[in-house]
């Protein structure tokens, strides 16, 4: 089962089509999802900045609870934990859908709302901050369309 989540996740995405296509809407990205020693290594950064100059990075372990289901534990780069970021991920059948666990993940002093759908050939995510009367303060409404490179 493992096997199957990997088979939607790993790889190399980028949302060039629709960067190019509403280009005052989305800023061209890439996302790098490797299996590493210990784990799975995560990667975000904007074709401007290169990979060398991440606006997310992470490693994280994968929990299976059930063949339709994974949590996808989050770490920092030391391999400390960042639990408050962890999600989990249930199979339909066709896409793997995530979401945070909690309510309590946090990035740049906002409250975090995120949701990836690993589709197989592609990846659709969307992260957005809320401020505390729940107004976005950082992301988008839209979803973001990634495909593998």
């Amino acid at each position: 089962m493992m096997s199957n989540f990997e088979t939607y996740l790993l790889g190399l995405y980028n949302n060039k089509r629709q960067a190019q296509s509403y280009p005052t809407e989305y800023s061209q990205v890439f996302i790098l999802w490797e299996k590493i020693d210990g784990g799975y290594h995560s990667k975000q950064w904007y074709r401007r900045d290169g990979p060398e100059k991440p606006y997310r990075e992470k490693y994280h372990k994968l929990v299976e609870v059930s063949e339709t289901e994974v949590i996808m534990q989050n770490y920092h780069l030391d391999w400390t934990r960042h639990e408050d970021c962890d999600m989990i991920f249930t199979y339909d059948g066709k896409r793997w859908h995530g979401k945070l666990i909690g309510d309590n993940c946090t990035a740049k002093g906002y409250k975090v709302v995120a949701e990836i759908h690993l589709t197989g050939p592609g990846l659709e995510s969307r992260d957005k901050g809320l401020d505390e009367n729940g107004k976005l303060m950082w992301g988008g409404l839209g979803l973001f369309k990634f495909v593998r490179s």
